[in-house]
């Protein structure tokens, strides 16, 4: 669709209104060499996520705010929940090519990882991005995540399988040190909106064992 801007918009709120991220912006409007300078009367094109090229490479988001408009970016789009699936292909326009993608896919695409890797942290576990990695990750001093004592909006909030499975997701809404909203694809989302990323209250990572990481590649 086109947009005309308007007095007071931005391209990160254009981004939130209409729930894609900013480079994805940038990427459909190469005549916008400075996000920050738009002008009012400017027509711009909002390009829908979902019909952008497989293929379509954007910018590995490196800026906290950049990781949560990336993970709205597919919130309540048409993919289904499947252990061990997405996160393979973090240049392309959706976490997953067949629509089926489980949390840790889901994370890795937000980030601009691959969830099989070469980092050499991960070599301990198989080469493998996923939970209980992140976990370690997240614990250790050697890997690409720095551990918070307390959550800040685009960083991961994660626990590890233990007798179960473990779960991850993308921190979007703090207030006074507190998680108030984070973005993450499970099962249950699948079952109860039909779409297995949503932006939802962290009730589910409401736990002792839940910690957060903040992404430092």
């Amino acid at each position: 669709m086109l947009y005309t801007i308007k007095s007071g918009d931005t391209l990160s709120k254009i981004a939130n209104r209409y729930k894609v991220p900013v480079f994805a912006l940038l990427a459909s409007n190469a005549e916008i060499k400075n996000p920050d300078h738009v002008f009012v009367g400017q027509i711009i094109k909002v390009p829908n996520i979902e019909d952008m090229p497989e293929d379509a490479e954007f910018e590995v988001p490196v800026l906290r705010e950049q990781i949560v408009l990336r993970a709205r970016s597919v919130v309540g789009c048409d993919i289904r929940y499947k252990l061990g699936s997405g996160g393979l292909n973090p240049g392309h326009n959706l976490p997953s090519h067949n629509k089926l993608c489980d949390c840790s896919g889901f994370v890795c695409w937000v980030l601009g990882l691959s969830r099989k890797t070469d980092i050499p942290f991960y070599k301990q576990h198989g080469g493998w991005i996923y939970t209980d990695s992140m976990v370690d990750d997240v614990n250790s001093s050697a890997g690409i995540f720095e551990r918070l004592n307390f959550p800040e909006p685009g960083c991961i909030v994660v626990y590890g399988a233990g007798k179960k499975i473990g779960h991850v997701g993308i921190v979007s809404e703090v207030t006074d040190g507190t998680m108030k909203n984070v973005i993450h694809c499970s099962h249950g989302n699948s079952n109860r909106f039909n779409a297995a990323i949503q932006e939802t209250a962290p009730t589910v990572f409401n736990r002792p064992d839940a910690i957060w990481g903040k992404f430092v590649g």
